[in-house]
C-alpha cells in the first residue's frame, strides 16, 4: 500500500516509504481500551512488581524536567544503570539459590536478561557498557511501565520528564533497592559485590521482604495506602476488583491454565453466582464477561489477517489473486461453494444452555484443542460475535461493544447483507475490504520522520502486486491477566503447591 507521492513531489529514492506497522485493521483497540478500563495499573509489559519501586527511587534521585538541559538525559542514565544491577543481580540470585528465588509462583528473567546473562560468564562486570546495550530505549524499560506508573501517581505525567509524582513512596518501598541504586554508579562490579545486594536487591525479594506490602498498597491501595488524588484512588480500586476477581479464578486451577481461561471459566460460561462471585464483584465480573468474549473476535481477525498476508510470504501476488486463495480456502474447506450464511451459519456450536453461556468460541478456534488453521473457523467465530450481540446485556454488553473498527455490530450488518451471495465471492470481497481497511488506517498513521514520510505497513504494493515486508502477528490479543498472575505472584498473594494455584501467604493481607 504504498503512496506514490509525499508531498508536492515524487520520491526521490527507491526506498518504500513504510514501517513495520502494529495492530493493522485496528480491531485489538477493544481488547486495549478494556484492558484500561479493567486493569489500569498494569500494562502488557509490566514484568514485575519491583521495577515500579525502582523507577521511583531513581525518578526523586534524579528528577530529569523539561526545561532543565541535560537533567532528563542523566535520569535516563540512572535508570539504565539501576535497571542493570537489579537484573544482574536477580540472574545471581536465580543462579545461587534456584529454589528460593522460583518459590512459588515462578519469576520471568528480569529485563534485558538475554544481553545481561551472557556477560556475567566474565567478571567484573561492564555497567556502563551493558547499560548501552542492553535496551534499545533512552530508558531502558523505563517506556514499557512509565504509562502505569504514571496511572498510580509513582512518577509525573508530564511529556519529557521523570520526576516524581504526586503520590509520596513509602520508605519501605524503595529502601531495599538504595544500594541497587548506589552500586549502579559504579562503572564495574566484581561478583563479591553483586553477592553483597542479595537477596535484597533481587526481583523477588518483594515476596517476602518488607516491600512487598508497600509495593501492594501502591498497586491496590488498601488500609496503610499512601494517601493519594482521586484519578489514582479509582485505577487503584478498578485493578484490586479485577485482582480479586484473578485470585478466586486462579484458585485451585491447575498451574497449565492460562489466566484468559481461568477468569473466562469464572465470569463467562457460569451464573454468577454469589456465594462465590460477591454482589459488589457483580458489574466487575459481567464487565470482564463482555470483554474476554470480544478477544475472541479480535483474536479471529487478527488470525484471518496473519492468514491472509501470510500467503503473500510464500510469493508476491496481486490483491486479486489474494482473494482467490481466500476463496479457495472457504470453499475447500466448507465441501461446497453454495451460500456463504449456511456455511458460516449452519454448524455452528451452541452459544448456550439452562441460562448459562457456552464456549462456542473455543470450540471454532480451537478444535481438537488445537488452534485452526482454517479461515472458515475465523468467519464462524466472527458470526457468533455478532450472534453474542443477542445473548448480553448491561456491563457485559458495554466490554463486549467497545469501540473498535469492524467490530461485532459490524459483523452483524456484513452477515445482514450476504442475502445468498456464495462463499467464494464472499471471500474475494472480504479480501478487498481488509486490504483497503488496512491501507485506510496506514494512511491516517502516516508520520513524517527524519525528513520522509513512514507509513506504519508491511504491505507494500509495486503496481498491482502486494508484498509483505517482515511478518504480522497472530498472537492472542492480551488482556494483561498474565502479567497480573505474575505481579500477584511477586507480592505473594498468588502462590503454587502441588501443581495447582493457591492463595498466597499475604493474600488476605493484600487490599
Amino acid at each position: 500500500m504504498a503512496l506514490t507521492q509525499a508531498g508536492p513531489a515524487w520520491t526521490a529514492t527507491g526506498k518504500s516509504p513504510v514501517d513495520a506497522g502494529r495492530f493493522p485493521l485496528g480491531v485489538e483497540a477493544a481488547t486495549l481500551s478494556n484492558a484500561a478500563r479493567l486493569v489500569p495499573g498494569i500494562n502488557s509489559g509490566t514484568a514485575h512488581a519491583r521495577y515500579y519501586a525502582l523507577h521511583a527511587l531513581a525518578a526523586a534521585h534524579s528528577p530529569g524536567r523539561a526545561g532543565e538541559p541535560g537533567s532528563l538525559d542523566r535520569a535516563r542514565e540512572r535508570v539504565r544503570r539501576a535497571e542493570v544491577v537489579m537484573a544482574a543481580v536477580s540472574l545471581r540470585h536465580e543462579l545461587l539459590a534456584e529454589a528460593e528465588h522460583h518459590d512459588g509462583i515462578q519469576f520471568r528473567d528480569p529485563h534485558g536478561a538475554r544481553v545481561i546473562r551472557p556477560a556475567m560468564g566474565h567478571w567484573p562486570l561492564d555497567i556502563s557498557d551493558l547499560a548501552k546495550s542492553y535496551s534499545r530505549q533512552p530508558g531502558g524499560f523505563l517506556a514499557v511501565y512509565r504509562g502505569a506508573e504514571i496511572t498510580l501517581g509513582l512518577l509525573d505525567g508530564a511529556a519529557g520528564t521523570l520526576a516524581p509524582g504526586p503520590v509520596t513512596v513509602p520508605r519501605a518501598a524503595v529502601g531495599p533497592l538504595e544500594a541497587v541504586l548506589n552500586t549502579a554508579t559504579r562503572s564495574q562490579v566484581s561478583s563479591a559485590e553483586l553477592d553483597a545486594l542479595l537477596p535484597g536487591g533481587c526481583i523477588c525479594a518483594a515476596r517476602r521482604g518488607t516491600d512487598g506490602a508497600a509495593l501492594r498498597g501502591l498497586l491496590f491501595g488498601g488500609p496503610g495506602a499512601p494517601p493519594a488524588p482521586e484519578l489514582v484512588r479509582r485505577a487503584r480500586a478498578r485493578t484490586v476488583r479485577s485482582a480479586r476477581l484473578l485470585l478466586k479464578a486462579m484458585e485451585g486451577q491447575p498451574v497449565d491454565v492460562s489466566p484468559d481461561q481461568a477468569m473466562e471459566s469464572l465470569c463467562c460460561f457460569a451464573v454468577l453466582d454469589p456465594a462465590v462471585i460477591p454482589e459488589e464483584q457483580r458489574i466487575w465480573a459481567l464487565y470482564w464477561r463482555g470483554a474476554l468474549l470480544r478477544n475472541a473476535s479480535v483474536t479471529a481477525w487478527r488470525w484471518l489477517w496473519s492468514w491472509l498476508t501470510d500467503q503473500l510470504r510464500t510469493r508476491p501476488r496481486s490483491s486479486s489473486d489474494l482473494g482467490d486463495a481466500l476463496a479457495g480456502a472457504l470453499v475447500a474447506a466448507a465441501g461446497s461453494d453454495g451460500p456463504a450464511r449456511d456455511a458460516l451459519l449452519n454448524s455452528l456450536p451452541e452459544r448456550s444452555a439452562h441460562g448459562e453461556l457456552l464456549d462456542a468460541e473455543s470450540a471454532v478456534l480451537y478444535p481438537g484443542g488445537h488452534a485452526s488453521d482454517e479461515p472458515l473457523d475465523y468467519l464462524r467465530c466472527l458470526v457468533l460475535g455478532a450472534l453474542r450481540l443477542d445473548d448480553l446485556d448491561g456491563p457485559a454488553r458495554t466490554a463486549f461493544c467497545e469501540n473498535a473498527e469492524l467490530g461485532p455490530l459490524w459483523m452483524r450488518r456484513w452477515l445482514d447483507e450476504l442475502g445468498a451471495e456464495p462463499l467464494s465471492a464472499v471471500g474475494r470481497s472480504l479480501t478487498g475490504v481488509l486490504l483497503r481497511k488496512a491501507e485506510e488506517l496506514s494512511r491516517q498513521r502516516a508520520r513524517w520522520e527524519q525528513g520522509r514520510l513512514r507509513l506504519p505497513t508491511r504491505l507494500r504494493q509495486v503496481g498491482d502486486i502486494l508484498d509483505l515486508a517482515g511478518e504480522e502477528g497472530s498472537t492472542v490479543a492480551g488482556l494483561r491477566l498474565g502479567r497480573l498472575t505474575q505481579i500477584l505472584g511477586e507480592l505473594d498473594v498468588l502462590s503454587t503447591a502441588s501443581g495447582v494455584y493457591c492463595k498466597g501467604a499475604a493474600a488476605d493481607q493484600a487490599w
